[in-house]
């Protein structure tokens, strides 16, 4: 794939071309490719990376040859160590082709932060995935999109949306007439309706619970805003997402399943069902033995990418709960998520008991007859409940509530019911579902 002399966007153009060629490789074909791929990444991380040095070594025979029929066996790399050994993930040197290296770090707002180390053939690999996605989408690069995921700040508020150029494919002539502006991620929603249609935008870039908020915020205002499309990023996308942005908007969400570690791991199919991108990761669901879930049994996600070179992530636990679906009638072979349950990470503190990492039960929302809400944790053994009710809904159900939540976390804890007209974002800028404001121990 990578040839001599080779531009970034020669080689972007290249990657997506395979792309759209293997999305209708068979099951057979996506794994002999994905097994070469993991290869070569192993033999990498274990020749430059301190920390694979000893943890790799159930998967290289003693000739020096790889088993990946091993590769269950290797430690699974959990998001603490990404603190503590960050220093020892740093690969020495990177394979021809796959720089310059970079960072991004995450907020932390359902959990730890951390800062992982990125290269420039990950990036591309990720670009190529995501115009792959936006194909099968139907969307029109010569458009103008508007990404409310910048910067926060008086200045960044108050400032115009910044111009970041074009945002399609570059190769082709149709993308070099669109746009992509960004704003505040703290912007109100009035002023950002005011550029959305200033800047005759189509598309929208967001996570969806913010855009779930913004049409709320839409509705009360009195803004009709047409929007053709949320282009969704940073969470899990729920059918009262969905069902808000078409109705106040008229927009639909196109999901991507994604995250700064793992990169783009999945999108969805004109058939709506969310693929795994197996050119570019290798995702498992493992049960709590550690052992690969069957079809339709909810487990932990287990990343692998292939191009995360400056810092090889291999078996990660990303902090998921998902599982896989059967086959699509999209004729596409690529394994499908047939759901992604959000970020799992055991956030909650107890005296005692060891945390509990799962999440309330799906009715949740229906029963306080929320809008949204946010369930914090305040003292060793006090939660709160935050929700805003919808319109004409009735009083929470309070009882059935604090059952579910001592039966999914703790018996003894206690949990308060706070009614609000916002829930506040995040220092990062995000409504969050979790959060722990005590945070001892």
């Amino acid at each position: 794939m990578i040839g001599p002399g080779m531009t970034p966007n020669e080689l972007l153009e290249r990657f997506y071309e395979m792309c759209m060629a293997s999305q209708f490789w068979s099951v057979d074909q996506l794994r002999a490719y994905q097994a070469t791929q993991l290869e070569q990444l192993l033999r990498h991380a274990r020749a430059t990376t301190p920390y694979y040095e000893k943890r790799l070594r159930p998967v290289f025979r003693p000739d020096g040859k790889v088993d990946l029929r091993n590769f269950h066996l290797i430690p699974i790399v959990p998001r603490a160590d990404m603190v503590a050994h960050r220093d020892a993930m740093q690969a020495r040197e990177l394979p021809p082709g796959h720089g310059p290296t970079g960072t991004i770090s995450t907020s932390g707002s359902t959990g730890l932060a951390i800062t992982v180390t990125t290269n420039g053939l990950c990036r591309i690999a990720n670009d190529a995935t995501r115009f792959r996605m936006q194909g099968w989408q139907k969307v029109d690069w010569a458009r103008v999109v508007l990404d409310r995921m910048g910067p926060g700040g008086a200045e960044a508020i108050a400032a115009p949306p910044q111009e970041l150029g074009t945002w399609g494919a570059p190769w082709l002539q149709r993308s070099a007439t669109g746009r992509m502006y960004q704003v505040s991620r703290y912007l109100d929603t009035g002023p950002l309706l005011d550029w959305f249609e200033r800047l005759g935008a189509s598309y929208l870039v967001s996570g969806p619970n913010m855009a779930h908020v913004i049409a709320l915020d839409a509705a009360r205002i009195g803004r009709k805003t047409p929007i053709d499309t949320v282009l969704a990023q940073g969470n899990v996308v729920h059918d009262a997402d969905r069902h808000a942005v078409a109705d106040q908007f008229g927009a639909r969400i196109v999901e991507v399943y994604s995250s700064k570690e793992g990169g783009h791991m999945a999108h969805l199919c004109p058939e709506g069902r969310l693929h795994v991108n197996m050119e570019t990761v290798l995702v498992e669901v493992l049960d709590a033995d550690n052992r690969p879930c069957e079809p339709g049994k909810t487990g932990r996600v287990v990343i692998t990418p292939f191009y995360q070179t400056g810092q090889p992530l291999i078996r990660y636990e990303q902090g998921d709960w998902a599982s896989w679906g059967g086959p699509c009638p999209c004729g596409r072979h690529s394994m499908v998520l047939e759901k992604v349950s959000g970020r799992s990470v055991p956030i909650f503190t107890h005296p005692v008991e060891r945390a509990n990492a799962h999440l309330m039960p799906e009715q949740t929302t229906e029963l306080l007859g929320a809008s949204y809400w946010q369930l914090a944790q305040v003292g060793a053994l006090d939660y709160e409940m935050r929700y805003v009710r919808k319109d004409g809904a009735v009083a929470p159900d309070t009882a059935l509530i604090t059952a579910m939540f001592n039966t999914t976390y703790f018996a003894d804890a206690r949990l308060a019911f706070r009614e609000m007209d916002r829930i506040p974002l995040t220092a990062g800028g995000k409504l969050v579902e979790y959060v722990n404001e005590y945070k001892k121990g």
